[in-house]
């Protein structure tokens, strides 16, 4: 009777995926908003499996973060070879994608809080009050908000992972993908082959964004130190930190005034830019290498005044990140599960000696009020204890989840390890971390690898001295 039931609700059909068209099978599965009830309103969830090339029964289960990232939407890549490690395990290993519950094809939860016509709006707040409570009420006629928690987006997987037949996953996750995995693990620990980890955003240890302001601060200081060190930087922006901390301080007295054309604004528009949203955004510009080499030449120009490259780079964040995350699931996530206990004592400790200060918690804590989901029980936040295989990556220069907090987990974790990739920052992928995975996963142990070769692999793109290029 459990099987018949867990198939009443798969629909699949045989599909390719990708420019080289690899077999796949996509597909929805339908599960109730309210498991605990099962009844009431249900959510498709949308999958592809990527067929492996010699079929098997096993399974890697792939989540690119967020929280309202969808998987999906990298099936195409990943299925022509971008995928780093799964092109390689893609031999004996299905690669199962599924949109989460409120993201991607599940429903999703997005939100308008960057309307490219009102610069206004997304340039003051992160999440502009106005536009977030039209949408809050717009998905709360249908969907309980408060029911879209990490916990319960774990037992949908489960339950497709039933359905579809595999006896046990392999869970690869980046970001929020680590927290979604390592819950999964705590819930359903007989279905886990092996774990792998990349930027690791551990239950109990990292709540959102209380670390945002410290991970911050030791990737702006590292990046300074790293442009001190390169003759090249160094020699275009020899006073970067000094400039730095000069022009934050201008912030520190009020919003800004900088000139903005994007493809909505066709002719130059000035608008107010906060500290909050200048914090942010230049927070999210150090994930990844392809933006952070952009930041001295940025962060000088609009010391000298030349705001227009600031606000360039502030329009580009805003609006790849509002097209890679879904904002409501975001924060019905967020705001159940972390903005509830957060303590103003939290609060003073973790943002103290940090040039983003308080303004991102304040920040989520204001948009909170105005999603008003109900908390998770207090329980979700206990440390996750497991007994997987478990391989952990960290940059040194990760401003959101800082190695810290994978080495706080450890403890809980007996058959885990962490690569550490120095100067590498929220995506760590180098060819050598690739096959480490790899490695990890054929062997399903971490015991045996060889963390160092690894830990000098990535290589930080040479510094911009323009914007040429960026948002490209």
């Amino acid at each position: 009777m459990l099987a018949a039931a867990l198939s009443a609700g798969l629909h699949t059909w045989s599909c390719t995926t990708g420019k080289s068209k690899a077999p796949s099978t996509c597909g929805t599965y339908a599960v109730y908003e309210n498991r605990v009830a099962g009844a009431g309103r249900t959510i498709d969830l949308k999958f592809i499996v990527i067929h492996a090339t010699h079929r098997s029964s096993r399974a890697i289960a792939w989540n690119p973060g967020g929280p309202g990232a969808s998987a999906t939407a990298f099936a195409g890549g990943i299925a022509d070879g971008a995928g780093g490690e799964l092109k390689t395990l893609r031999d004996r290993y299905d690669i199962l994608l599924v949109d989460n519950r409120g993201t991607g094809g599940s429903a999703i939860q997005q939100c308008d809080l960057s309307p490219a016509d009102r610069p206004s709006l997304y340039f003051r707040q992160i999440w502009p009050d106005e536009p977030l409570s039209r949408c809050r009420q717009r998905l709360a006629r249908d969907a309980n908000l408060s029911l879209y928690t990490t916990a319960v987006a774990a037992d949908d997987l489960d339950s497709l992972r039933a359905s579809l037949g595999y006896p046990k996953l392999v869970l690869d996750g980046a970001s929020y993908g680590t927290r979604f995995y390592l819950v999964y693990a705590r819930r359903h620990p007989d279905r886990v082959e092996s774990i792998v980890l990349d930027g690791v955003a551990p239950p109990h240890f990292l709540i959102i964004p209380l670390e945002d302001a410290k991970g911050a601060q030791v990737s702006m200081t590292r990046l300074i130190a790293e442009c001190k060190a390169d003759a090249s930087c160094n020699a275009h922006f020899p006073d970067l930190g000094e400039h730095f901390y000069a022009l934050v301080h201008r912030f520190d007295a009020g919003s800004v005034s900088v000139p903005l054309k994007n493809g909505k604004t066709p002719r130059v528009t000035n608008v107010q830019l906060s500290k909050e949203v200048f914090a942010d955004r230049l927070r999210q510009l150090l994930y990844f290498p392809e933006t952070a080499e952009y930041a001295p030449f940025i962060i000088d120009r609009a010391y000298r005044g030349d705001y227009g490259p600031l606000a360039t780079m502030v329009d580009t964040i805003t609006q790849g990140f509002a097209q890679l995350v879904a904002d409501g699931l975001n924060l019905s996530v967020t705001c159940a599960e972390d903005i509830p206990f957060i303590t103003e004592s939290d609060v003073v400790q973790t943002s103290a000696n940090s040039f983003e200060g308080d303004v991102r918690v304040r920040a989520q804590q204001r948009a909170c009020r105005i999603w008003n989901v109900e908390p998770v029980p207090a329980t979700f936040n206990e440390p996750v204890r497991s007994d997987a295989p478990i391989l952990m990556i960290s940059g040194t220069d990760d401003p959101t989840s800082p190695p810290q907090y994978a080495r706080a987990a450890l403890p809980y974790l007996p058959n885990a390890r962490i690569l550490l990739i120095k100067n590498a920052a929220h995506t760590t992928e180098t060819a050598c971390s690739d096959a480490l995975i790899v490695e990890f996963v054929r062997a399903r142990s971490a015991k045996g690898l060889d963390l160092d070769r690894c830990a000098g692999a990535y290589h930080r793109p040479a510094f911009a001295t323009s914007m040429a290029g960026f948002g490209n």
